[in-house]
């Protein structure tokens, strides 16, 4: 990606952020967990241009750490807001934003630890279900005490691999659940991989997240990693949704197989996304996708770079 696209983004993540320490939802809104974590791990991923942009991205990163440190609740987990303390889906994106700025390694520990102690509702399969998958492999909810879902389970997955507990037991039982998830004819959808016997249809989203989760603890020539990465290549070509285009793109890259296009889509993506209510989260998603470091952010290559420090506030 061109440095002065890579420099726009930067400055234009930086305009969104008003007033305060982080993110919020829409422009100049109240901050969030989830669009503050986002940014921050936006605007580590790459490096604008020499000059006022780099400065100020390096200190709005350290500040949203800060921020999200503020946010930490007794037991280690984060909510959505400083009003919304549930439920906690959000905990993941703050390990990863707080591995990005370093210095908070504490608070990262404890996030994690309570990362560990969740799992999702668990239960015999009965005869008549029409699902397809394995309810007794345990992954983790959207919302405590409820059955396991895609997307939150590969973000687990993707915190606990960064954290270094690719090892651990739970993150063993996550990517077991990815497994069990995936749909017969390649990808990923939301929760299910069959319902009364039917394949459901792959979204590029899970899809993208669950071959990230996945990458370098499968053989990239296994039926799971070929079949999910083929229909990322037939469905992002035609693909703008920031979300989508991020996920599926940094997953081809992590399986070496980064689109030629995918600058380019990005690009054409920018100027939907920046129309929308919603532009700061679909903004930090398609600069993470451009990131030269992203993948070593999410945990799914080995961390080379290292990072600004964090101290907790004294406020």
């Amino acid at each position: 990606m061109h440095d002065s696209w890579i420099t726009r983004r930067h400055r234009e993540l930086l305009s969104l952020r008003q007033p305060g320490p982080g993110w919020g939802n829409r422009p100049g809104g109240q901050p969030y967990v989830e669009p503050t974590a986002l940014a921050a791990l936006a605007l580590a991923a790459s490096d604008p241009e020499p000059g006022n942009a780099a400065r100020q991205s390096r200190a709005a990163v350290a500040t949203a750490a800060r921020w999200l440190v503020d946010m930490q609740q007794s037991d280690g987990a984060l909510g959505i807001s400083a009003d919304l303390t549930k439920p906690r889906w959000t905990t993941p994106l703050a390990i990863l934003a707080w591995s990005a700025a370093g210095g908070a390694a504490e608070h990262g520990r404890k996030a994690v630890a309570w990362l560990l102690s969740q799992r999702g509702d668990t239960g015999v399969p009965a005869e008549a279900t029409p699902y397809g998958h394995d309810a007794r492999i345990p992954g983790w909810p959207w919302v405590e005490g409820t059955h396991s879902w895609l997307e939150p389970t590969a973000m687990a997955v993707l915190a606990l691999r960064r954290a270094g507990l690719s090892h651990d037991e739970r993150t063993l039982d996550g990517m077991r659940l990815i497994r069990d998830r995936a749909i017969r004819t390649g990808g990923w959808n939301y929760g299910n991989s069959t319902v009364f016997g039917s394949d459901l249809r792959p979204q590029p989203a899970p899809t993208g997240l669950a071959l990230l989760a996945l990458a370098g603890a499968e053989e990239s020539d296994s039926l799971l990693i070929e079949r999910g990465c083929d229909y990322l290549e037939q469905i992002l070509p035609t693909t703008r949704a920031p979300l989508s285009l991020c996920f599926g793109t940094l997953a081809l890259t992590a399986w070496g197989r980064r689109p030629h296009e995918a600058d380019d889509c990005l690009i054409e993506a920018h100027s939907s996304a920046a129309r929308r209510s919603n532009s700061v989260s679909q903004l930090a998603y398609l600069l993470l996708a451009a990131g030269s470091r992203t993948l070593t952010l999410l945990g799914v290559v080995d961390d080379s770079h290292s990072a600004p420090q964090v101290k907790k506030s004294d406020s």
